[in-house]
């Protein structure tokens, strides 16, 4: 049994990936969390201690999206009644990343699956940037669905490795399982800094074969070319479904999300990002 964390701040977005995850684990077992933060430090204690059960503000961060969690889970298990799905639904307040990585050792999280952006403007509870906020500060894979990406069953997976990576073969489970659930062919690409075929290289070659000897794969390789460049290149002229990728803090993933001073965040792909992260 697998155990998904679903996170949502009931964007459009956020339902998006939560659409993709739950049509992505067809035929499987899992556990869905689906985990709601809302950011209530915004409100002083005396508008909390003085509002009703009828007011507004309590309505806004108590009992609205308790109700809204409960009406979703109640939906999903109407439409995917006969999948082997268990929902539980979590609503929790104010710290962000202190809830999804207390949900992430006590439901045992396999993988989170986010999008990329949550609601914007004044209505916005406290997603969009919060993507980058998981990748980088929780130790768990994350599967990051693009903006209006509708599910398709994957055919093809792009896994990326970058010159002088370690394969760390112990990590990569959550791509052998989504090869594994839908058959999938993996493309592996190796992108060099130098066209030289180096001990290293040799090495990292006979670790592929190995590790992946019962999958169907083909290895490329790229010189001399910037890793996000080298990855969009392969996508617009090969079918590519998932993007796979080990990454260490502050290296790759920063050149994939760009940031600025508001926050925000610009994902250059399109297609869904599988994030795990280097021991």
């Amino acid at each position: 049994m697998k155990n998904i964390l679903l996170l949502t701040d009931f964007s459009e977005n956020a339902n998006n990936a939560i659409g993709y995850a739950l049509q992505f684990f067809s035929g499987s077992k899992c556990v869905f969390s689906i985990l709601t933060v809302q950011k209530v430090s915004r409100y002083t204690t005396s508008d909390l201690m003085s509002s009703s059960t009828s007011s507004s503000v309590y309505d806004s961060i108590i009992k609205n999206p308790k109700g809204v969690l409960s009406d979703m889970i109640n939906g999903f298990e109407k439409k995917y009644k006969d999948e082997a799905y268990f929902f539980d639904g979590i609503c929790d307040y104010d710290s962000f990343l202190s809830s999804v990585n207390q949900v992430v050792i006590s439901k045992n999280v396999d993988l989170i699956v986010m999008g990329t952006n949550g609601a914007t403007g004044t209505k916005e509870v406290i997603f969009g940037s919060n993507t980058l906020s998981v990748v980088r500060n929780v130790d768990c894979p994350v599967l990051v669905i693009p903006e209006n990406y509708m599910f398709i069953k994957p055919e093809n997976i792009l896994f990326a490795i970058e010159d002088n990576e370690v394969f760390e073969s112990t990590i990569l489970d959550p791509l052998v399982d989504m090869i594994t659930i839908h058959m999938t062919k993996l493309d592996v690409l190796l992108l060099k800094e130098k066209l030289i075929n180096t001990e290293y290289n040799k090495n990292m070659k006979s670790e592929i074969k190995t590790f992946f000897k019962d999958f169907k794969y083909n290895l490329h390789t790229i010189v001399n070319v910037p890793a996000d460049m080298a990855i969009d290149c392969f996508v617009q002229l090969n079918k590519v479904h998932i993007i796979a990728k080990v990454i260490h803090k502050k290296s790759f993933f920063n050149r994939l999300f760009s940031g600025s001073t508001t926050g925000e965040i610009t994902y250059n792909s399109k297609i869904p990002l599988l994030i795990m992260h280097s021991n």
